[in-house]
């Protein structure tokens, strides 16, 4: 089954993990490769944790601090307003992330795909569907949740590793070939 590029068209590049201080800074957990590009992506909207409203917004200065990152969202400027966004994710239009090389894709192309693996007779078996991934330091983790044609009902966590777990990659298709066992 292929997805369709119309239910996918929005990203979350941040998400509000907290707040900064007292003049309306938050922490975030940014989902882009250079932190510092969220202030140029735009459009850029809010939505809740349940994905729902569609809140402008456009994130004026974002910089390193600690172990993660803190931004200032035009319009915030107490920590009162600040705190009303935890848990609100910040949205782009995938159409304004940067062109993709052949081969490349963004994580959130990898969501709903179906997982397939061989099992001890040669035979694809599926798995389950990702539900998302992990960022966890040593690799990213798919986390793949049972789908109705599963072999079973188990959750997965299968690193994310080319060539030695991930064996093809197959977006017009929705899936994701690995060499992993199906009883692990």
């Amino acid at each position: 089954m292929a997805r369709s590029d119309a239910t996918h068209t929005d990203i979350a590049v941040a998400k509000i993990v907290g707040v900064y201080g007292i003049k309306g800074w938050v922490k975030l957990k940014i989902n882009l490769e250079t932190p510092a590009s969220l202030t140029s992506l735009q459009p850029q909207f809010l939505t809740d944790a349940r994905g729902q409203g569609h809140r402008p917004t456009r994130v004026l200065n974002v910089r390193a601090q600690g172990k993660g990152y803190i931004a200032h969202l035009e319009a915030i400027d107490d920590r009162n307003a600040a705190e009303l966004l935890r848990g609100h994710s910040i949205m782009v239009p995938k159409s304004s992330l940067p062109a993709l090389d052949d081969g490349e894709f963004y994580w959130d192309d990898l969501v709903d795909c179906s997982v397939l693996t061989r099992d001890d007779q040669g035979n694809l078996v599926d798995l389950g569907r990702v539900n998302n991934l992990l960022e966890t330091g040593a690799n990213d983790v798919l986390v793949v949740r049972a789908s109705e044609s599963s072999i079973d009902d188990r959750e997965r966590l299968i690193p994310y590793i080319e060539e030695v777990v991930i064996v093809k990659v197959d977006l017009n298709e929705a899936v994701i070939e690995v060499n992993w066992h199906p009883d692990d």
